[in-house]
């Protein structure tokens, strides 16, 4: 019942699903591989729920690992596609396996990139903060937090997030094209 905005280029004999990474943000973020994949195959990218020009459920339940594996399924039959190799960066990689999973007869194959979601990978800067739970203070990831985002600090944190995603020196374009999507979401 969620609405989902999916474009696709090329037509090569094989299809590549450039899937979404987060809701964070939408599927401009795979504007530099797009001309060059659709050279060479047919490209389909889609905004994941919550983020571009896709159906924003209010509700958190609305957001699992199964919906957006469910999603990627449904944007495969509305664009006729029997199968595809999945590009998952992220959450994309996780989502991806669970197409694979769920429906093996539709995957050709995975790239999974910086898969980071739905994995048991320690990240000890991150660990010790929990979601929903208040903080006197929000430095680092503690930003990444339900109760710094709804009292007005979802702001900060997507300037913090890119920052992070794109760490190696002259990222500034990476980090204010990813900021600017991010804040096209609500928190």
């Amino acid at each position: 019942g969620v609405p989902l905005a999916w474009a696709s280029y090329g037509d090569g004999p094989t299809t590549v699903v450039l899937m979404p990474a987060w809701s964070i943000v939408n599927s401009r973020m795979w504007k530099a591989q797009v001309p060059y994949l659709a050279r060479h195959y047919r490209v389909v990218t889609f905004d994941g729920r919550g983020s571009g020009r896709s159906g924003r459920p209010r509700e958190a339940a609305a957001y699992t690992d199964e919906q957006y594996a469910a999603d990627t399924v449904a944007v495969l039959d509305d664009a006729g596609v029997d199968r595809a190799v999945l590009v998952g960066l992220s959450c994309g990689a996780s989502w991806a396996i669970r197409v694979a999973a769920g429906h093996p007869d539709r995957v050709h194959g995975i790239v999974a990139l910086g898969a980071a979601c739905g994995f048991p990978v320690a990240q000890p800067e991150r660990d010790h903060y929990v979601w929903s739970v208040p903080y006197a203070t929000y430095q680092g990831w503690a930003k990444y937090n339900k109760h710094y985002w709804l009292d007005g600090g979802y702001e900060d944190f997507v300037r913090f997030f890119m920052a992070e995603m794109f760490p190696e020196p002259h990222s500034t374009k990476q980090i204010e094209d990813a900021t600017a999507w991010g804040l096209d979401v609500e928190p």
